[in-house]
């Protein structure tokens, strides 16, 4: 593995003095020294979407096992150019620097910014990158760029409908990824072609999958150090090996005795919304139990809002239907790009 800088390039056991310049750098700094040395475990942290970032042990064959499982399903060679452009606290860092490490790939690495293309001058074979870069490479006429990187993954929050519709004719190989801080980074890829609605997530090889009675998706395999992991994620399993996301569990709002799954509604009605950010949320409501409302970061028109109240209904029915429109401001995200729901309802409401 090289890794390459702004001010030069460095071999894995030089890039200590990498962090001393750039101290923002030091916890991969870490974690290189700690794989070098045969460390057994290491810590990570979750992303705290959900609450406060927690930390959580993974070991040396956990690693490992992401790391090929990963290799062999998108093909990943020895000293092919992988760029590194992410919050480098969180684990899709950390495992790029674990890839380029176990396979040997030549490892590029820039300091995080919503649009990384904008300063790369040279080819690189495989990134990652969150939705909040790919919305700005969207705005920025970047895409021609980004169809130049042979293998792009995409993480950390959904990816809107019209984003994935323009990721969808291009020519390289994109995928949309699933995955938590304990399960090692991703479990299964979604690839990001043909029609938005059609869309499934795929499981990498050695994994297992099913759901409990709730329908939330549950993981177990080598990556999982053989643990059954419970996730709240509810999904449709289309067959053992791929499944649709149907949203979060804990996002699930109870009106009237309805069982709703805001982020269905939300794929239903982002054509209406353009470029306007957007969530179904719950409020609590004395009748209803919770009222079910549309928070958006601007106005949007009566007119609007009456044709997505239409759609709702002639898809799901009328108590699915948003009551009244919440206007928040902008949201307020994690650095992966995921919209911090409870905090803005709370606000709001």
């Amino acid at each position: 593995m090289k890794i390459q800088f702004e001010e030069g390039k460095y071999a894995p056991e030089q890039i200590h003095s990498l962090s001393e310049k750039h101290p923002e750098f030091e916890v991969l700094t870490q974690f290189v020294k700690g794989w070098l040395s045969k460390q057994s475990e290491f810590t990570f942290h979750s992303s705290g979407s959900t609450g406060v970032p927690k930390p959580i042990i993974v070991n040396r064959r956990q690693i490992e096992a992401s790391v090929q499982a990963t290799a062999r399903h998108l093909q990943l060679q020895p000293q092919d150019r992988v760029l590194l452009c992410l919050n480098p606290q969180y684990i899709a860092s950390l495992m790029m620097v674990a890839r380029a490490l176990i396979l040997d790939l030549d490892l590029l690495l820039t300091r995080p910014s919503s649009n990384p293309l904008l300063q790369l001058d040279s080819s690189v074979d495989f990134a990652s990158f969150v939705p909040y870069q790919i919305y700005q490479m969207i705005a920025d006429d970047s895409l021609v760029q980004l169809s130049k990187i042979r293998t792009v993954l995409i993480g950390g929050a959904p990816l809107s409908r019209a984003a994935f519709e323009q990721l969808a004719s291009l020519p390289n190989r994109l995928y949309l990824t699933y995955g938590m801080t304990e399960t090692v980074s991703h479990i299964a890829l979604m690839p990001i072609h043909g029609h938005y609605e059609e869309a499934l997530y795929h499981v990498l090889e050695s994994i297992t999958i099913g759901t409990n009675a709730q329908h939330c998706l549950h993981i177990q395999g080598v990556v999982t150090n053989d643990t059954r992991i419970q996730t709240t994620d509810v999904v449709k399993l289309h067959s053992d090996r791929s499944f649709e996301w149907l949203g979060r569990a804990d996002h699930v709002i109870n009106s009237g005795g309805i069982k709703i799954h805001p982020e269905q509604l939300e794929k239903t009605i982002a054509p209406w919304l353009g470029d306007t950010a957007f969530f179904i949320a719950g409020v609590e409501d004395p009748v209803l139990n919770e009222r079910c409302i549309l928070v958006t970061e601007s106005p949007i028109s009566t007119d609007t809002f009456v044709q997505i109240q239409n759609q709702i209904t002639r898809i799901y029915s009328k108590h699915h239907v948003p009551k009244e429109v919440k206007v928040s401001g902008p949201f307020v995200k994690t650095d992966s790009g995921k919209v911090k729901r409870k905090e803005i309802v709370q606000e709001i409401a």
